[in-house]
This record gives structure tokens, sequence and C-alpha cells, in this order.
């Protein structure tokens, strides 16, 4: 993140807030950001984690991982495509 120009910089969390919106908005969440291998960064590229909480969870990083099918992440996917259009 250190790395990209200040104008990119200034679309990233009112995207991110978008995103959010478009997921309901939860009302419990984090929104996460990695940069590095030693802070679990795994895909080289600047991408924000939006993580919902429930009312049992507080701040931390750690969370269930899942293998959701390909058709239930192109569903959401289109979801929040649809909602950011509109």
């Amino acid at each position: 993140m250190h790395e990209l120009p200040d104008d990119y910089l200034a679309d990233l969390l009112p995207t991110a807030k978008k995103v959010v919106s478009a997921l309901g908005p939860p009302s419990n969440y984090n929104i996460l950001q990695n940069n590095g291998r030693l802070a679990h960064q795994a895909v080289d590229h600047v991408h924000f984690h939006i993580i919902p909480k429930t009312e049992t969870e507080g701040l931390g990083i750690g969370w269930k991982t899942i293998q959701p099918s390909k058709e239930d992440v192109a569903a959401l996917a289109k979801t929040i495509s649809d909602k950011l259009s509109s």
C-alpha cells in the first residue's frame, strides 16, 4: 500500500465503504489490509478484507476459513456488483 500513488489511495476507503454497504451492511466488521508475507499477505496486490463479526467476536484477525463453491462466490460477486452499479 505504501507504494501506491496518493491519488489511488483516495479511492480505496470510499470503495471499501461501498462494498460494506452492498453487503448489508453488517453491524460489526473489521476492514483488514495486509502488507508482506509476515503480515499474512498471500496475494501480491493491494486489497482489503471485510470481516463481518458476530456479537460474541471482538477485534482480531483470526477467522474461520471456509471453502465456498465457485457458484456461491459468483453469486455473491454478482450481488455486490449489482448493488455497486445501482
